[in-house]
């Protein structure tokens, strides 16, 4: 089976609740063509990787925002704080704008051709 894992900016993990620039809870999954899979909740130590209102940082450097999800491909927030047409990429990690329940989100994800041709032919993505 071919997943990819993906990160969603998720105080509850129901909505899809933090924008880019407030997250500081993960709820991450394994989504694959048959469907999303949970895996765990992750809590960022400081309000928010990236600067806040007034430019200030908030609590995390980016360095540590990206360590807490580095093993994820996707990302997904309620707002990126830009307009960037929906969509940012973060060096590995491609950043999604979506506002609405978590669970929705990820059955788009995975019936989508991100999902479905993500890995080719391979088994498993970590092979």
């Amino acid at each position: 089976m071919s997943w990819v894992r993906v990160a969603v900016a998720s105080t509850d993990g129901i909505a899809i609740d933090q924008s880019l620039q407030e997250v500081s809870s993960f709820s991450i999954y394994d989504v694959a063509v048959e469907g999303p899979r949970f895996v765990e909740t992750r809590k960022a130590a400081g309000a928010s990787a990236l600067p806040g209102p007034g430019g200030e940082p908030t609590g995390l450097s980016m360095d540590e925002f990206l360590d807490i999800i580095s093993d994820c491909s996707l990302l997904v927030v309620r707002s990126l704080g830009v307009e960037a047409g929906g969509k940012i990429q973060i060096g590995w990690l491609t950043v999604y704008e979506a506002d609405m329940q978590v669970e929705k989100a990820l059955k788009r994800f995975s019936s989508s051709p991100l999902i479905k041709n993500l890995f080719g032919n391979k088994a498993d993505p970590t092979d």
